[in-house]
């Protein structure tokens, strides 16, 4: 896997922190409001996307750090 450049990590990473959980929780209490049948499953899937987007994240992370533990084995 390759890693992301900053401009693509910084923006998941605010996504995954703030928007999606941000976005679950109006499902939730919206849904809730109006009696839709259907929000805990909304909010599970919301919830599960947010945590595919940050286990992305983190194995982009991880790649990075092993690329520059690479060039700078490498180097010497």
């Amino acid at each position: 896997m390759y890693p992301l450049n900053d401009k693509t990590y910084d923006t998941l990473k605010h996504i995954a922190i703030y928007v999606i959980p941000a976005i679950a929780t109006f499902v939730g209490v919206v849904g809730c409001a109006v009696g839709w049948e259907y929000t805990a499953i909304a909010e599970t899937c919301i919830g599960a996307t947010g945590s595919l987007i940050a286990s992305c994240i983190g194995m982009s992370v991880r790649a990075y750090e092993q690329a520059k533990r690479d060039e700078y084995e490498g180097g010497e």
